[in-house]
């Protein structure tokens, strides 16, 4: 089940009814409910793995917090009681993280290695937890805060895992901080209407982004790269930016609708999209998508590793030897560089996502360490860098770069990658933007206009919001019979011009195999 289903919107009214009407000390347990049951419908087998990863970093926690609080160790000093957490805490983040391992090459590692005698046909599956990239990384931040005493260690496991499979967050994140959504969900909650209201705008908005942009694109992405040895050239080219679209509609239209959920409940979640494509900077880009990923990796591994004493000393003996200049880059580099392989190490195991990982990894050192000369050379190319020229161009700069990123891991083969390259690199079949081939790639002339007219109406309201625009507000602030106007329009829109039919799975969102 997930947000598209007929029987999730049925799960979802019924939510809503149950949760406000049970007395607002109880709501959490509503939330439980449900997120165990939506959980569960995924299969039941899979809430064990959630459970067994809940359990751990309960007792963890305790035993950590238990360190620093209990008076039969007020003889140790801290830096013996921060040594006697730390070990606790290496051994639950172990065992959590070799779950996480399991679920990402568990299935590779039993096809490769491990020979069962089974009928022809037979298939075994390794069950892979639904979520597990988004709540590991949700439970070893709340471990780690407790180690750091930034956060207490809850002391309710049934509290705890509400907080790790709450269901608005845990098909595709955005990836919780404890000490900021574990509060929101044990607190009564009152029904707000603004905030209702404020939230089915939110979910409408998602869902035109997933079901009337990204899938109709997604169809014409499919159909090409399931048969790509039937294309060549200027076809992969107009596909990558189909892809583009697709993931980035795809993604953060269902952040728009978890997060709109949770707002009718009250809750709000963090955001994890700020219009990335106005960014200016590959760096700035990553700051506004997947922000919560990003700020992941800073708080846990880069600023961990910046103020590691074994690297400062590393680095103060590169200064010695090299001089200051080196001793910046090796700190630029080392941290950014582990960052950037794990980066792309969660979204996938295979080739080509290192290969992703290490390509965002070198524009971003590149970037840092030579920033002063790319600042040189600008000035004395005479570029203005505050004209919107410049602006723009780095703009679409920026979208160049995600393209080709797209490129690795859009087709999800290395042979499929290498002969796109060579296509896109040695056909110029240019006729193909003025005829009609983008009309046989899956979706007739008219599905593909309406895809173009939803782009620019997404590209507009973006553009008005990245200049301060609160389009939200002033849509509540119109008089009542315009406001329903436009949440009816709204839902039509989606449900008219939304994608169905042969061949259309709703159950697919990109970033749920992550």
């Amino acid at each position: 089940m997930n947000f598209i289903q007929l029987q999730f919107f049925i799960f979802l009214i019924a939510t809503w009814i149950l949760y406000f009407i049970m007395p607002q000390k109880f709501r959490w347990i509503i939330l439980l409910i449900s997120s165990t049951f939506f959980y569960c419908m995924a299969g039941w087998q899979k809430i064990i793995f959630a459970a067994a990863t809940c359990l751990i970093a309960y007792a963890i926690s305790l035993l950590v917090e238990n360190v620093y609080k209990n008076p039969k160790y007020n003889d140790l000093d801290m830096a013996k009681k921060k040594t006697k957490a730390k070990r606790w805490n290496i051994l639950g983040m172990s065992v959590i993280i070799l779950l996480l391992i399991y679920s990402k090459i568990g299935q590779e590692l039993f096809d490769a290695f491990i020979n069962y005698n089974r009928e022809e046909g037979d298939i075994i599956k390794i069950i892979v937890p639904l979520g597990i990239s988004y709540y590991t990384f949700g439970i070893i931040g709340y471990l780690a805060d407790v180690y750091w005493q930034k956060d207490k260690a809850e002391k309710n496991p049934l509290k705890l895992l509400l907080y790790m499979i709450y269901f608005p967050q845990i098909l595709q994140g955005p990836i919780p901080r404890h000490n900021k959504l574990a509060k929101q969900l044990a607190e009564p909650q009152r029904f707000d209407n603004r905030k209702f209201s404020f939230g089915v705008q939110r979910m409408l908005w998602g869902y035109f982004k997933k079901m009337v942009i990204a899938d109709r694109f997604g169809i014409m992405v499919k159909t090409v790269y399931s048969n790509y040895q039937s294309y060549e050239g200027q076809i992969f080219v107009a596909i990558v930016l189909c892809s583009v679209i697709q993931l980035y509609c795809d993604f953060s239209g269902c952040m728009d609708i978890a997060i709109g959920i949770s707002e009718t409940l009250g809750i709000t979640l963090d955001e994890n999209f700020n219009r990335p494509f106005f960014s200016k900077t590959v760096a700035e880009f990553w700051r506004r998508w997947h922000i919560t990923l990003g700020t992941w990796f800073k708080d846990y591994i880069y600023m961990p590793m910046v103020i590691s004493p074994k690297l400062i000393a590393i680095s103060k003996k590169i200064k010695d030897k090299f001089g200051v200049k080196a001793a910046k880059r090796f700190m630029a580099i080392v941290p950014l560089s582990v960052v950037w392989i794990l980066t792309g190490l969660w979204h996938g195991t295979g080739k080509d996502y290192i290969i992703w990982g290490c390509y965002w990894g070198l524009l971003i050192i590149l970037s840092t360490i030579f920033a002063q000369e790319l600042k040189n050379i600008n000035k004395k190319l005479g570029i203005d860098a505050n004209s919107v020229g410049w602006k723009r161009f780095q703009m679409v700069r920026t979208f160049v770069f995600f393209s080709i990123a797209r490129v690795v891991t859009g087709p999800g083969k290395g042979a499929a990658v290498k002969y796109i390259v060579k296509s896109m690199l040695t056909k110029f079949n240019m006729h193909i933007w003025f005829d009609r081939t983008l009309f046989t790639l899956g979706v007739d002339r008219q599905d593909f206009w309406v895809g173009i007219a939803a782009i620019m109406l997404l590209w507009f309201i973006s553009l008005k919001q990245e200049k301060g625009v609160k389009i939200r507000e002033r849509v509540a602030s119109c008089p009542l019979p315009i406001r329903w106007l436009i949440y009816y329009g709204a839902f039509f829109v989606v449900l008219v011009f939304g994608i169905y039919g042969p061949g259309y799975n709703a159950s697919d969102f990109v970033y749920m195999k992550f």
